[in-house]
């Protein structure tokens, strides 16, 4: 251990013993310990800047928490706000005792805010929250029950997006008591139920300074020490938003070098800590896949500055150069294969041809109703292209069967034509189905063919056709 690490060890002590005696404040601009100091089992830690007015819903969110004041802290860190959160954070300090407030000059980040809340506290477990979210009213009781309940190291609770927000919801379909390092890696933001003694033990703290990617880079070497962690989705815990400002720091624009080298720094930390490479390799590929080659999505890559395209395209290639060698490339699906491949080669003109063909090939397919008695319908495409092949997949719900038909070109319309005899080769099921395109040699995925708009339920070849709830059309040959 180096003269840093020791010092931070013996600073984490005296911060312990001080919040548990409550006779020093930790920070001159400190509040000082709470009232539940010495009996807290959670602290809520919330860096805080210019977070207002979404501020006060967060603050009451916390306030409502059924959990028995005397066993959680609030750990608020005002990062330099200007906009009146501060005061804010005084009236509610002010109404509860187990509220403590820290202020500092701002730091431009939300690591070293969130580092001095985890040094202000000694209770057994942390919880990262953010400034203009909104915490579940049952949340803080439930998480701590079910992590003592698990001897859990790390807890993932169910998110919900809110104003927009985009959030895994599969990721937080069931819950999960002992989560794969795998599919736990599908989150990495700081909305965690983390283990006191795991971020000691480990010296685990966020990096400081305005890195992007921070928290992502701290929740990774809390996943590789932790010996359980779990997804906790009997309940919706956390409610994260998106500001109507945009001015969230992860909707701010972001450094192409900067970014990939977070990436970067992701990737080590995993192939330095993980005991097995190949499962390594595995997990960095993942990371390679949501976080750099997302850049690609069609209108996002499209729309921007020529420049700019450059600078990503040419910093991935570096990623891709020290980490993703062509065999570990070949297990992409589409579209991240192909792209990969072009960012290999820093083919800009090919990334912006394969985006114009990703577009094609995901036009909105519309089927008409049939005509009485028949076995075939129409179906548009909008907006179409000239495609290589068009084909209909009839796929059997809940089994591992399908059938494929052609879908005939007839002026603006393509025809496809169910003979009864085939589909019944299926059996008694529900039949989904779905339309496949191929476009300049690439197969795109399938895409549920949308039912007529109206004059639903119908019949084609004496089975039963209707809309299921999103609006998709599907076979009924179990009568």
């Amino acid at each position: 251990m180096n003269i840093t690490d020791k010092l931070g060890s013996v600073q984490r002590k005296l911060n312990q013993f001080a919040a548990q005696v409550g006779q020093v404040r930790i920070r001159a601009s400190d509040s000082g310990p709470t009232s539940s100091a010495h009996t807290s089992r959670v602290a809520v830690v919330v860096p805080v800047f210019n977070a207002m007015p979404y501020l006060q819903v967060l603050l009451e969110s916390i306030a409502a928490q059924d959990l028995d004041p005397a066993l959680f802290e609030v750990i608020a860190v005002d990062d330099g706000s200007t906009d009146g959160g501060g005061k804010l954070l005084d009236t509610f300090a002010a109404r509860h005792a187990n509220w403590r407030v820290v202020r500092q000059r701002n730091s431009g980040w939300p690591g070293k805010p969130r580092n001095v809340g985890i040094e202000s506290s000694a209770s057994d477990y942390i919880f990262f929250c953010d400034a203009d979210d909104i915490l579940g009213p049952e949340a803080l009781r439930r998480m701590v029950d079910f992590a003592d309940e698990n001897q859990v190291d790390v807890l993932a609770p169910r998110v919900v997006g809110i104003g927009g927000r985009g959030v895994n919801s599969i990721l937080f379909a069931k819950t999960l008591v002992d989560a794969p390092l795998r599919t736990i890696l599908g989150t990495l933001t700081p909305q965690k139920l983390v283990r006191r003694e795991l971020l000691d033990a480990h010296g685990i703290r966020f990096p400081q300074g305005k890195i992007r990617l921070e928290d992502g880079m701290m929740l990774v070497r809390c996943y590789l020490s932790a010996r359980r962690i779990s997804i906790l989705a009997d309940y919706d815990y956390y409610f994260i938003r998106t500001r109507d400002n945009g001015t969230n720091i992860s909707s701010q624009g972001t450094v192409p070098e900067k970014y990939t080298g977070s990436v970067l720094e992701i990737a080590r930390i995993i192939k330095e800590n993980h005991p097995n490479a190949e499962h390594a390799e595995i997990l960095v590929l993942d990371l390679y896949q949501r976080k750099l080659l997302r850049s690609y999505a069609p209108a996002r890559f499209m729309a921007m500055p020529p420049r700019v395209r450059n600078r990503w395209v040419k910093a991935h290639a570096g990623f891709v150069g020290q980490h993703i060698p062509r065999h570990l490339e070949e297990q992409l699906g589409f579209p991240f294969r192909q792209r990969s491949q072009l960012v290999r080669k820093q083919d800009v003109e090919g990334l912006l041809r394969l985006a114009a063909t990703e577009e094609a090939l995901k036009p909105d397919c519309r089927a008409a109703l049939p005509q009485p008695g028949g076995t075939e319908m129409r179906v548009r495409l909008e907006p179409a292209a000239k495609y290589e092949s068009a084909h209909i997949l009839a796929r059997a719900r809940g089994k591992d069967t399908e059938i494929q038909f052609e879908l005939r070109p007839d002026g603006l319309d393509y025809v496809i034509h169910l003979p009864t005899s085939e589909l019944a080769t299926l059996g008694k099921v529900v039949v989904d189905l779905y339309v496949q395109l191929r476009l300049d040699g690439i197969e795109g995925r399938p895409r549920r063919l949308l039912a007529p708009e109206d004059g639903l339920p119908a019949e084609i070849g004496g089975n039963k056709l209707y809309a299921t709830v999103q609006g998709n059309l599907s076979l009924d040959q179990r009568s």
